[in-house]
């Protein structure tokens, strides 16, 4: 099946919700799989993933240590939608040479989505890199150099974020529909529909028009 990226969004925020995540970082997942969808890069099925691995457990055992070098997360993995967060409000280091440096990460294709917010309102790039992969997020493109096959790993041992000086982007964003299997549409329908406020009586009863109708 196909979802527009606003459809996405609005899907993976409630998700994410759902799982535990305050509204604030709810938010910001959601736009992490929109701007991956944006780029035919599985960005929700990954998102998915992560928030089904954080179900039941206290998500601040995965909210990095920022005090640390490389940053550390309590409970050993950091939450990539947390710690993006985290290095985007600290972008400005970027701008002035500082290289971060991650322990352990939980699906590093999310960190770069979000740190990717932070390019756009910078005007600058923005590499992420693990593994053998680097993903390097420009105002509005993306470029990637290294192991493909990396992109979707669940755990990186380790991360690094930097600014970068690319020229262009290898690819620019797409407004079409992304296509999602139909299974895991039903997972993220499934998490997002317990952000739902339970139909009452009165609710019912206040539908519709009423006795007053001036269209």
């Amino acid at each position: 099946m196909h979802l527009t990226l606003a459809e996405t969004e609005s899907y993976l925020r409630k998700a994410a919700r759902a799982c535990g995540l305050d509204w604030g970082i709810a938010e910001e997942a959601g736009k992490a799989a929109r701007w991956l969808a944006a780029f035919d890069l599985p960005g929700p099925e990954l998102l998915l993933a992560h928030l089904q691995h954080l179900a039941g457990k206290d998500y601040r055992q995965f909210i990095p240590d920022c005090s640390l070098d490389p940053w550390q997360a309590p409970g050993g993995l950091l939450c990539p939608v947390i710690t993006g967060a985290a290095l985007a409000d600290r972008s400005a280091q970027m701008l002035d040479g500082r290289v971060f440096r991650l322990a352990a990460t939980a699906c590093p294709l999310l960190l770069a989505a979000t740190v990717g917010q932070a390019a756009r309102c910078h005007r600058r790039v923005f590499t992420t890199a693990w593994a053998g992969v680097r993903v390097s997020c420009f105002e509005n493109g993306m470029s990637i150099a290294g192991n493909r096959a990396d992109l979707q790993l669940a755990q990186a041992e380790s991360v690094s974020c930097q600014l970068d000086h690319l020229d262009e982007p290898q690819q620019l964003p797409s407004t079409l529909a992304y296509a999602i299997d139909q299974d895991a549409f039903k997972e993220i329908d499934a998490l997002a529909f317990q952000t739902y406020a339970p139909a009452t009586a009165a609710s019912r009863a206040g539908a519709g028009a009423g006795l007053t109708d001036n269209d």
